[in-house]
């Protein structure tokens, strides 16, 4: 199961954008799939590459989601 990752661009150039993980890393990705990405807009990434252009609000169930999740996963372990 893949499960993309949720960044907000930074920049937008030949072929390539910066964006920054809700981490805080940045790191450069290809706009292939999606050429007309903007700044500060919100994308999912997968493997190097801009998969969807989501709205703000997308992006924070989604980040929503994944902390329950990785919450659900840390109960488990500690089952285990």
């Amino acid at each position: 199961m893949c499960i993309p990752l949720v960044a907000r661009v930074r920049s937008v150039g030949d072929g390539v954008a910066e964006v920054e993980l809700i981490e805080g890393e940045v790191v450069q990705v290809s706009t292939a799939l999606f050429p007309d990405v903007a700044v500060d807009e919100h994308v999912l990434l997968d493997r190097g590459l801009i998969i969807e252009v989501v709205t703000p609000e997308e992006a924070e169930r989604l980040l929503s989601f994944f902390a329950d999740l990785a919450s659900l996963w840390e109960e488990e372990d500690a089952r285990a």
